[in-house]
């Protein structure tokens, strides 16, 4: 939603500059670091730009507050809260400016809520991160109905806010359901309990291991990684009938790392994509974010990839390093970065089969206890990875339980992509609820309420006869204008003829 000052806005109403409405309590914040912090442990809540991060034994504030991002925020975000409010005692630190609405003028959950509305463009700045300074923050223009009024807006919008909030906890709810569907179908894959109907003969996996053998030993020669083929025992726990643990090695014509080569974001005619570390999300590759190299280099025929090349994620925090994906050929022509490793499969041996293994819980365990930390980065590097093990069926049964495991996914990512929809609409139907409570839509105008500029003018009377005069400080001359030019935007018309007001009155449905 925008807010802009140059609208009209409803009679009674009047626009006015944020810092008017607030006292700003920056000076009182103290960051800690969490090693800090860690030696401090109490009941007191730490917050930061987004909410909060932590716990403390000491609290700078007790009362209710306003907490505005000051960096680090996404302003630009539609999904994205920019401000939240919080109450009793608490620790701020710096990336959060700390707002105290004053209650004559402004109620502190209207102007949370209006703030979460605003668009920040041209307030927040910055090239390599987002920055709301204080004087620009003290600029933002506010559309300010009667304090009557705001009450009753808040009180409507939140009912509405409480009724959309719950409808997303029910589509949270559902998206993890449908994560711990996928992780027990995988478990029911790598048991064997998705075959529809095994025979009552056993299938036995030696025939296609022989031949994978064949092609591995021709293909990789005495390539270390290709000569372990037993994995390590601790991780070789019972397996169907007819199946046996393999390295990742000894199933591999290849093991290659990327290119190390710069690429380049522009593309010419003839550039080629590069696959990099965060092109692999759940599971797949995605060509968002590509970086190119350019047609004539010499990693490209080296690097190019192939339709079922498994690509795996080497370098990469703790919890992300290890990700993998299957290359399709439908994704075009690519070469692929050093910070992942290309295994090519030997014939017979699914790589969408080994990169489900490689990413479920079982997997996860095995990258966890060989991992390396440099740096703060995580490592798995192609000698462990070649040690990686997979249970391997019989050809004929991994074909049967990858073909059952994709019906189950296909029906998953129907439900995900209806839940991103939703998700979506409830952003929308979010925005609506704003434009329509800060436009004067949401409630009725009361005659009997206090027009917000004569409220703005009587606490500015009641201010300059309790304070003597004062020297101009050091006021920005952005804020200054803006609070002039605001004060005197008042909106025209005379108020409505005298009508009953309900304590609730929407004039608009908002179906969830």
């Amino acid at each position: 939603m925008s807010v802009d000052g140059e609208r009209e806005l409803p009679a009674g109403w009047a626009w006015t500059a944020l810092g008017e409405l607030v006292e700003v309590l920056d000076n009182l914040r103290v960051p800690i670091s969490a090693n800090e912090r860690s030696k401090r442990p109490g009941n007191v809540p730490y917050y930061g730009a987004a909410g909060q991060v932590g716990w403390i034994d000491e609290a700078l504030f007790d009362e209710d507050l306003i907490l505005l991002g000051e960096d680090g925020v996404q302003f630009f975000d539609r999904r994205k809260i920019k401000a939240y409010r919080i109450s009793g005692k608490s620790w701020v630190n710096n990336h959060a400016h700390v707002l105290r609405a004053i209650p004559e003028m402004a109620d502190w959950r209207y102007v949370c809520h209006y703030l979460n509305a605003f668009n920040y463009e041209g307030y927040a700045n910055g090239t390599t991160r987002l920055k709301l300074t204080k004087s620009a923050m003290l600029s933002i223009p506010v559309a300010l109905p009667p304090l009557a009024e705001q009450y009753r807006i808040v009180e409507v919008l939140e009912e509405q806010l409480s009724r959309l909030e719950v409808a997303l906890g029910s589509l949270r709810s559902s998206a993890v359901r449908s994560a711990g569907l996928r992780r027990s179908l995988a478990a029911k894959a790598f048991s064997g309990t998705l075959l529809s109907d095994s025979g009552s003969s056993p299938l036995l996996a030696q025939p296609l291991l022989e031949r994978v053998d064949a092609q591995v030993s021709a293909h990789a020669g005495k390539k270390r990684w290709s000569q372990e083929r037993t994995p390590a025992q601790e991780w070789c726990h019972d397996l169907p009938e007819g199946w046996e643990w393999r390295t990742l090695g000894s199933l591999s014509l290849m093991i290659q790392y990327g290119t190390s080569a710069k690429a380049e974001t522009s593309a010419a005619d003839d550039a080629v994509p590069v696959i990099r570390m965060g092109n692999i999300q759940s599971g797949s590759i995605v060509l968002n974010d590509i970086k190119y190299l350019p047609g004539d280099h010499p990693d490209i025929d080296p690097m190019r990839l192939q339709g079922g090349d498994l690509l795996f994620n080497r370098t990469n925090s703790a919890e992300l390093v290890g990700k993998s994906a299957v290359y399709r050929d439908d994704l075009g022509e690519a070469v692929f970065a050093s910070y992942l490793i290309r295994c090519r499969l030997a014939d017979g041996i699914d790589p969408d089969w080994v990169s489900t293994y490689v990413n479920s819980v079982g997997g996860r365990k095995y990258i966890r206890s060989v991992l390396s930390q440099q740096v703060g980065q995580a490592n798995v590097n192609s000698v462990k990875l070649a040690m990686f093990p997979i249970p391997v069926p019989p050809a004929e049964e991994q074909v049967k339980i990858m073909k059952n495991l994709r019906d189950w996914y296909r029906l998953l990512e129907y439900s995900d992509k209806s839940r991103e929809t939703a998700k979506l609409r409830a952003v929308q139907l979010r925005e609506s609820l704003l434009r329509a409570a800060f436009s004067g839509r949401l409630t009725q105008q009361s005659p009997e309420d206090e027009p917000a500029a004569d409220l703005l003018a009587r606490i500015a009377a009641e201010r300059a006869a309790q304070d003597p005069p004062k020297r101009a400080g050091k006021i920005s001359r952005r804020r200054a204008a803006t609070s002039s030019a605001l004060r005197g935007a008042v909106a025209t018309g005379p108020a409505p003829e005298p009508t009953p007001v309900p304590v609730l009155a929407v004039q608009q449905e908002f179906d969830l």
